[in-house]
């Protein structure tokens, strides 16, 4: 081979690499866990955004009478999960309250990744007494085990839909934080941040315009996994009635509240919810692990 066609196949590979996204986007979209996460978090989705329609009744609506009394009714033709101890349809309290996880993991998620970016950023590149006193109340939230924390915020708050996001996201504060500042403080040394600094660039132009996108993909991972660990813990404030206090609010949590004292009788009413928290979170999982595998250089291989 001549050294015209070694250079034209050089050329032609460096064509076909693309960029780290491209190549993340590849990997991601062969990867079977990843795939099978998707789906999962698509039916989620789909049950969140289009509850009114694939619902069969309202999910307060009592749709069963039997003798004058409301009482649980186990799966049938007719109402597909069965009825809850107060005649609704619990197939339309999961599919409404698919809306209620997603919006609360979402909003919670939010919070916790858009105020931990800004302080873990400057904790990252302006470094010394200021960034050493934010890590350091970074590290006295993260002391504190994350569902106590929240049960406390929202006992300071009060329980309710909105407190419940507001506890959520500040435990998530300081994960997202301590994540970008071992990214941002690994990229600021790196050689195109010291050209920049050599042709005069701003301090904070640096900071957003080249190291930010550099540092972002393990806080891309790690809000796709935090979706799962918000929900988890949005059920459990529900559980223990630090949630929506309005009884017929389809939340998962406030529905293994309600079915606590009938186990025995009708143990579908706990184990309906139980599966909807677990299925949505092992989409959540799925995902944030593939891309895991898709961004971080270690594991390119294994995907």
């Amino acid at each position: 081979m001549s050294a015209a066609e070694l250079e034209i196949a050089e050329i032609q590979l460096e064509q076909s690499t693309g960029g780290l996204w491209n190549e993340a986007w590849y990997r991601l979209t062969h990867n079977v866990g990843a795939i099978i996460g998707a789906v999962l978090v698509s039916v989620f989705v789909i049950f969140a955004l289009g509850a009114q329609w694939i619902a069969p009744s309202h999910p307060s609506d009592d749709v069963h009478l039997v003798a004058g009394i409301l009482q649980p009714q186990p799966p049938s033709t007719e109402h597909l999960l069965g009825l809850d101890l107060q005649g609704r349809d619990v197939f339309s309290r999961i599919v409404y309250g698919a809306r209620y996880s997603l919006l609360i993991g979402v909003v919670s998620v939010g919070i916790g990744l858009s105020i931990g970016l800004l302080l873990g950023a400057f904790a990252g590149y302006f470094g010394r007494w200021p960034g050493s006193l934010v890590m350091r109340l970074m590290d006295i939230m993260l002391a504190i085990p994350g569902l106590l924390f929240a049960i406390a915020i929202v006992a300071m708050l009060g329980p309710g839909l909105w407190q419940v996001m507001i506890a959520v996201g500040v435990v998530n504060i300081p994960i997202f934080a301590r994540l970008l500042r071992g990214s941002v403080i690994a990229q600021k040394e790196n050689e195109y941040v010291l050209a920049a600094r050599v042709v005069g660039v701003p301090r904070r132009k640096i900071l957003f315009s080249h190291i930010l996108p550099n540092s972002i993909s393990p806080v891309i991972v790690a809000g796709t996994l935090a979706m799962a660990t918000a929900i988890i813990d949005v059920a459990g404030l529900g559980f223990l009635g630090l949630g929506p206090q309005d009884p017929s609010t389809p939340e998962w949590g406030t529905m293994l509240t309600d079915a606590n004292e009938y186990l025995a009788a009708a143990p579908y009413l706990a184990i309906i919810p139980c599966l909807a928290i677990v299925i949505s979170v092992l989409g959540f999982n799925l995902i944030g692990d593939g891309l895991r595998e898709a961004l971080d250089p270690k594991l390119r291989g294994r995907a």
